[in-house]
């Protein structure tokens, strides 16, 4: 049994496709986040249509420069994940990778930050994003007592993943983890329980050859970190798909 804890399931081009590979190879759960604004809609009709689909509504930090009515837009992410009962904030966060201009923080900021008082006060998880603002995103962090966080691929220091370690915090690791030494070493330093998988899909990855990321990878990315970690990958798969469960399945 696995759990893809991650998946721009919206935006692949062949979704029955890519539900059936994952069927195929044992992925009970397939955590979709939303991207764009409009993918929360997308995102809450595939669940509706695939029982293995959990969606994760919320506004990505790359979305903020399209915004042009941002309390509005959030007033109704917000009455989504109420009125349908979502379980899980996501993906939200901050980028500066994506995201150049400085003048355009602010706005990130001021979204992530309302998404997390939401989370908080409707005790959800979040799903988190913080790609070239791993610091930024900490720093956000430890002004807000949530209960569960996820962090999604995430490449800050070790400093910080030991403090997120010490804070509770769950990382969960992409298909990166085949060939990158920094992902390999997260995982050296992350509790097995607070490691989770997911395919970040349909992003490319590099190495040994350019293959997309998807659900029916979750075996292989178990089998890796059961490796990096010298343990049985059955019994590595029985952990992490526990731990998902447990944190998006309320």
């Amino acid at each position: 049994m696995y759990f893809d804890t991650h998946c721009h399931l919206c935006i692949f081009k062949d979704i029955p496709a890519v539900i059936t590979r994952a069927r195929h190879r044992a992925v009970n759960y397939i955590l979709a986040v939303s991207m764009y604004y409009a993918d929360n809609w997308t995102v809450l009709d595939l669940a509706k249509q695939y029982s293995e689909v959990i969606p994760a509504l919320g506004i990505h930090p790359i979305e903020a420069p399209n915004l042009s009515n941002v309390s509005e837009n959030l007033e109704s992410i917000d009455k989504l994940i109420v009125d349908n009962n979502v379980p899980v904030v996501g993906e939200i966060g901050l980028d500066r990778y994506f995201v150049k201009k400085e003048q355009l923080w602010k706005k990130q900021e001021h979204i992530f930050e309302h998404f997390l008082k939401f989370a908080l006060e409707n005790d959800l998880p979040v799903n988190l994003h913080g790609k070239y603002a791993e610091k930024e995103l900490f720093d956000v962090l430890r002004m807000y007592d949530l209960k569960t966080i996820v962090v999604h691929w995430f490449a800050g220091s070790p400093e910080l993943v030991k403090e997120g370690i010490n804070r509770g915090y769950y990382f969960s690791v992409t298909p990166e983890v085949f060939y990158s030494k920094r992902m390999q070493r997260l995982v050296e330093l992350v509790p097995i329980e607070q490691l989770l998988s997911e395919s970040d899909g349909p992003v490319t990855y590099k190495k040994p050859q350019r293959f997309t990321g998807e659900p029916a990878l979750m075996e292989d990315v178990v089998s890796k970190i059961a490796n990096i970690k010298e343990q049985n990958p059955q019994d590595v798969a029985r952990i992490l798909f526990k731990t998902a469960t447990e944190i998006f399945l309320k």
